[in-house]
């Protein structure tokens, strides 16, 4: 993060994606009754949270963590941004949706996508940094 803002250019803007925590263990970790599997593995810390190791793809956050990468640089946070909220828990829900009622949920979605106590349940955010 710190490299990305040092070649941004002043005012220029840094979009960064994450996958979080917690949606992954409501998933798949209790929604699939995999915890105490995960915890053999040392995958999920007594805390509940995921542990990386070197096969995975990508790390997973919670909002604190996105909130502290970047204390003390040069960057505003325009926005940090729910990309899906609770469209993954609703999927079988949404995908049978008429057209006319998945417009109103995204109308809701779009509603709530920036609600700060909702962040950490969704699978992805985006975070938008303006450089200072």
């Amino acid at each position: 993060m710190r490299e990305a803002i040092r070649v941004t250019k002043k005012g220029g803007y840094i979009f960064t994606a994450y996958c979080m925590n917690e949606a992954t263990m409501l998933q798949y970790t209790f929604g699939k009754n995999l915890l105490s599997a995960y915890r053999e593995k040392k995958l999920v810390s007594e805390d509940f949270v995921w542990t990386p190791n070197e096969n995975d793809a990508f790390s997973l956050v919670r909002s604190e963590q996105i909130l502290a990468l970047t204390e003390d640089m040069q960057a505003e946070r325009i926005g940090l941004i729910a990309t899906d909220g609770a469209t993954l828990y609703l999927a079988d829900m949404v995908d049978a949706m008429s057209e006319e009622m998945f417009a109103e949920y995204m109308k809701y979605h779009l509603s709530i996508c920036e609600r700060q106590d909702l962040i950490g349940a969704s699978n992805h955010t985006l975070d938008i940094l303006q450089r200072c």
